[in-house]
């Protein structure tokens, strides 16, 4: 059994705080706008929470390369691929004929935005 300091349990453990960090986020969005995620919204709002989407995106792709301590994308590529995994199962699971901006928006911009993320915190030199 590997050490929870083990380079997977780094890695294991970046991918999912930086999860967090993303699906905290967008959570926060909508809990503080009594929106709904899945449901159509208007233009402004739409926006707005994509761009923040992105930007929660871009910070836990970057947290989940600082947990992980790893010299590759690993952890920024795997959180990149659970944004997009969760999406799509949202997507083609969805009930109903709910709104799917949000999904699409995760698939095409949120997961992309993690991968840059983790490659501007592996291109830092701050160092913890």
């Amino acid at each position: 059994m590997m050490a929870p300091t083990s380079s997977l349990g780094r890695t294991v453990g970046g991918v999912v705080l930086g999860y967090l960090v993303f699906v905290g986020g967008a959570a926060l969005i909508f809990a503080l706008s009594g929106r709904d995620s899945h449901a159509a919204q208007p233009p402004g709002f739409l926006v707005a929470s994509i761009i923040a989407g992105i930007l929660f995106a871009l910070a836990g792709g970057y947290v989940a390369q600082l947990v992980a301590r790893r010299s590759d994308m690993i952890a920024g590529v795997a959180l990149a691929l659970l944004i997009g995994l969760v999406a799509l199962v949202s997507l083609v699971s969805r009930p109903g004929a709910g709104a799917i901006w949000s999904q699409l928006a995760a698939l095409a911009l949120m997961a992309p935005a993690a991968v840059v993320g983790a490659r501007w915190r592996k291109g830092s030199r701050f160092e913890l």
